[in-house]
């Protein structure tokens, strides 16, 4: 059973930011479903490391549309991002340092929190602004 499921409840309503939250959502997923299943710490790390850039590529994506569009709230959109970046990558990091480690509920639930919450809050605060600029 996946951790995350995408719901019509976390659409922005933009296409291309709706397809990159499903692949942070599958990639969540996968690295859940890893860890249950006691993959290799070597997978582990490997998924991990490719959330962590997938969402630093996927923040600068937004970013992208909010200077091309004269966005009011980016910059503090832009903090969230880094405190949000700054966080997974100091938890892979971690997981990286030892790697007798391994990939803990509390670090799942974390990621679920933290991706669902920024969709649901953060995200839907520019949704109405870049539609009324045509952005679908």
């Amino acid at each position: 059973m996946p951790l995350i499921e995408w719901t019509v409840q976390l659409s922005v309503g933009i296409e291309s930011i709706d397809e990159q939250h499903k692949k942070l959502i599958n990639m969540i997923n996968a690295l859940n479903e890893a860890m249950l299943t006691g993959s290799s710490n070597e997978l582990l790390g490997k998924i991990f490391t490719g959330l962590a850039a997938y969402t630093q590529k996927h923040f600068a994506y937004e970013e992208n549309m909010f200077a091309e569009y004269g966005y009011p709230n980016s910059q503090e959109h832009k903090r969230q991002h880094n405190e949000l970046i700054a966080q997974v990558v100091e938890l892979k990091e971690k997981f990286m340092e030892n790697p007798q480690g391994t990939i803990s509920a509390d670090l799942m639930l974390f990621l679920k929190r933290w991706l669902t919450n920024h969709i649901m809050r953060t995200d839907k605060e520019y949704t109405e602004f870049l539609i009324s600029k045509g952005v679908k």
